[in-house]
């Protein structure tokens, strides 16, 4: 035991370190297999997360048309109300001003229904 130098006590050092790291070498490759499996698992999700966001845009897009196309229908409906409540008011008038302030009303009221009705037609595709 003596005879052991420091030359040989720093081999077998070196040997354990070698072994060391060989093993975390190893052990890292296995590591880094489950890092690729885990990338390619977060890779397919961002995938379905990707094709939701543009359905969702999509179906978004699709609902804010049909909010037009009910605003517009709603526009119509209170127009065509307005226009009745005019034709009653017209003849119920009493004297001639009120009865030319409620024709400018109606021939006004009248020319904006068209206008809603056009537009919403074009928004349903009907092309007359």
């Amino acid at each position: 035991m003596k005879n052991i130098n420091a030359n040989t006590i720093l081999q077998i050092v070196a040997l354990l370190f070698l072994v060391v790291i060989g093993y975390m070498i190893f052990n890292s490759g296995s590591n880094w297999k489950i890092i690729k499996s885990e990338l390619d698992n977060a890779r397919q999700e961002l995938k379905v997360s990707r094709d939701t966001l543009a359905v969702t845009k999509s179906n978004l897009q699709n609902s804010v048309k049909e909010l037009k196309k009910l605003q517009l229908q709603k526009d119509i409906i209170s127009r065509q109300r307005d226009s009745l409540l005019f034709d009653f008011k017209r003849k119920n008038a009493k004297d001639w001003n009120e009865l030319e302030a409620i024709k400018d009303t109606i021939s006004k009221n009248n020319k904006k229904l068209t206008e809603h009705k056009v537009l919403l037609d074009k928004l349903f595709g009907i092309h007359q």
